[in-house]
């Protein structure tokens, strides 16, 4: 998570919805805890309040298909390069489609395929007036749009340590945190958001964000004022948002920039505050921003003037963390311009940005190449280009020192069911870019080589063979690794659709790297393999058509050096039901868990309310139950009630510094109301 959606949404091609008996939260949820199952990269921040707030809007204004776009067919994320080029192919055969359930019959889609498309699609002419036309007018568009109000509240019920009266460092207010947010949105033409937060243990609702935008299908294609992020090229100098380096899903490597949008999330650091405008000439597409804000960070003297990292909790709940609130600012200027020609799309990006004091680092060898300046620029090409049933695409970048970047990668589509994918990266060990996210094994843009290959397979309408294989080498030292380093990723999953009601995955990887290691009776850190492997094993079934069944097993072991190897397994049953009666959806977990330590927890990503999320890491020994529960009172008013617990059997004490927790329970209350008008 570490943003918007790469094309991991192929392995959305299983799942299974009634297009006549559809229920829009359902089909959200339900479309990322996909997401959240083809993710190897579990320890990745992925922005799943983005991946809501993206399709909910897909439901409110669908992508008409007789118009529709590349770009816009590239946002539904359900569909690979080739299933794109196959549609437009069947518009201009066939014209106009006089249903959106004339998908079925497109080359390359299916029946599961169509059916999970059909909530975010329309080919109604209706729609295209009202949602297309630039002849709305603006007493129109700021009279007869939607508003949207969210409010949600949660609250641990033990006591943490920050909370106590004799907490060195103490928490300024109470447990509670808040989160408000009012939206309003007229089609797809104009657009604002307020967003409001207060994490626990803060003053006040410490964080509020904002932003207009408003989109045409003329010259100006969009004008965003307030808060928004920006993605262009392949991520080399400029991604914000949500994005996965890698998924179980290999095919899905090369990401689709969405260019500039507004910003209507929580975290108090990814995006920019300012204005961005896009424009379309002809052939050419250019974005352009420009951004100030101020940024948590950690000064180091007196005067302001200097500081040594930035700080990216959002957390402002003791005295040194409230000190780093806003301390410096940071100015930035971006863009990008793209040129179209028939298959062909070259573009050029670049972001300057500037401090308004100086950053100097507490430099350790690992580090002595990262950022440490109080500016810097980058800039970069990049191209894609199709032919027949082969994409190519690239992009190379630069820092101010001239430093490189670079990555080539290709899509083949062997047939209709056999899709490959191979892609080259290389990143200096001193190419520094802040606001870079692109694909690699390390957490940064930087200091990595590798080599990436990917495919799946379809042998039958009911199995999905897919997986991936990448080898990677790090020139420089790293975190934890006091030594140049190589390692290798393997993952291979199998999808199994035994009829509409069931369906089933086995998923298995692999990953060896390196890792520094201090022997009990030695002084000095040593580099030695470390090693992790996880299989799991998952089947969801329908029983009497309301009924939903989950349940998973999956096993993980890790060793490192010549220690022990690890192990640790966690096994969940998860039920779900939609009352006919009355307007009620319940889900709840009971998962059992045993792991020898941290370096064997398993990730599960769990039901919760719309725009909410929750992936607990499940380690040491114990168990854990939730219950989610929503209500609708009316059509324009839903209500979520959410508890979880968990209870570990051999730790007598829960987290450590503030957040530590007296006891072996950890309970937490959730309430949310959402208000469309």
């Amino acid at each position: 998570m570490k943003h918007l959606l790469p094309v991991l949404f192929l392995i959305m091609l299983c799942v299974r919805i009634d297009a006549q008996e559809t229920d829009p939260i359902k089909v959200i949820i339900e479309l990322v805890e996909e997401v959240a199952a083809s993710n190897e990269d579990e320890d990745s921040e992925i922005d799943f309040e983005q991946i809501y707030e993206h399709f909910a809007n897909l439901l409110d204004n669908p992508v008409n298909l007789n118009t529709a776009t590349r770009a816009d067919l590239e946002q539904l994320y359900m569909l690979n390069d080739f299933q794109i080029s196959s549609f437009i192919e069947y518009i201009k055969n066939n014209g106009k489609m006089m249903s959106k359930y004339e998908l079925a019959l497109v080359h390359g889609f299916d029946d599961a395929l169509a059916e999970s498309l059909y909530p975010f699609v329309t080919a109604d002419s209706g729609y295209e007036y009202v949602a297309r036309s630039d002849t709305a007018k603006f007493k129109d568009m700021i009279g007869r749009g939607r508003h949207q109000i969210i409010a949600r509240t949660k609250q641990l019920l033990e006591k943490q340590a920050g909370y106590k009266d004799d907490a060195t460092s103490k928490f300024q207010s109470s447990p509670l945190s808040l989160y408000v947010r009012y939206s309003y949105q007229y089609a797809d033409r104009l657009k604002w958001n307020i967003t409001t937060e207060k994490d626990a243990g803060e003053k006040y609702l410490d964080f509020i964000s904002g932003h207009v935008q408003y989109d045409s299908k003329k010259f100006l294609k969009r004008l965003v004022i307030g808060d928004f992020q920006a993605q262009f090229g392949q991520g080399l100098v400029l991604w914000n948002g949500f994005g996965m380096s890698r998924s179980v899903i290999g095919t899905a490597i090369r990401k689709r920039a969405r260019g500039i949008y507004g910003y209507s999330a929580t975290d108090e650091n990814k995006y920019f505050r300012g204005v961005a405008a896009n424009m379309e000439f002809h052939k050419f597409n250019v974005s352009m921003f420009a951004s100030h804000k101020n940024r948590d960070a950690t000064i180091t003297d007196s005067t302001g003037n200097v500081f040594k990292t930035l700080q990216a909790t959002g957390l402002h709940r003791t005295e040194s963390e409230i000190d780093g609130k806003n301390s410096i600012s940071e100015t930035a200027l971006g863009g990008n311009i793209n040129y179209e020609y028939k298959n062909l799309r070259a573009g050029i990006s670049g972001i300057w940005h500037k401090f308004g004091a100086d950053y100097v680092r507490d430099l350790q060898p690992y580090n002595m190449f990262e950022l440490n300046s109080p500016s810097n620029c980058n800039y970069s090409a990049d191209v894609r280009w199709m032919w027949k049933r082969i994409i190519l695409f690239a992009e190379t970048a630069f820092d101010a020192n001239a430093k490189n970047a670079s990555l080539i990668g290709a899509n083949f589509s062997l047939e209709q069911n056999i899709q490959l994918s191979l892609l080259y990266r290389n990143y200096a060990r001193d190419y520094q870019s802040l606001y870079a996210q692109s694909f690699g094994d390390g957490s940064k843009t930087q200091n990595e080589e590798g080599f990436f290959i990917a495919t799946t397979f379809s042998p039958s309408r009911n199995m999905t063979l897919s997986g991936y294989f990448d080898i990677f080498a790090f020139p420089w030292l790293k975190y934890r690794v006091n030594a140049p380093s190589q390692g290798y990723s393997y993952a291979f999953r199998i999808d199994y659709l035994l009829n509409p009601a069931v369906k089933m995955y086995i998923n298995v990887k692999q990953k060896s790297n390196k890792q520094n290691y201090t022997p009990p009776d030695g002084h000095i850190a040593m580099t030695v393999d470390r090693a992790e492997f996880h299989v799991k094993y998952n089947v969801n079934y329908t029983l009497f058509g309301k009924l939903l069944m989950q349940n998973r097993i999956e096993y993980a072991t890790s060793k490192r050096g010549n220690e022990p190897r690890e192990k640790g397994f966690m096994v969940f049953q998860d039920i779900a039901y939609h009352f006919t009666a009355f307007p009620l959806n319940i889900s709840m977990r009971y998962a059992y868990f045993d792991t020898d330590s941290w370096n064997t927890r398993v990730y599960a990503y769990e039901s919760d309310m719309l725009y909410a999320y929750s992936v607990p890491a499940y380690y040491m020994k114990g168990r854990r139950l939730y219950l989610n529960m929503r209500y609708s009172i009316t059509k324009q008013i839903n209500l979520w009630l959410r508890a979880s617990q968990t209870h570990y059997s051999n730790r007598e004490s829960i987290g450590s510094g503030t957040a530590r927790i007296d006891g072996n329970r950890q309970t937490e209350i959730k309430a949310q109301v959402i208000i469309k008008l």
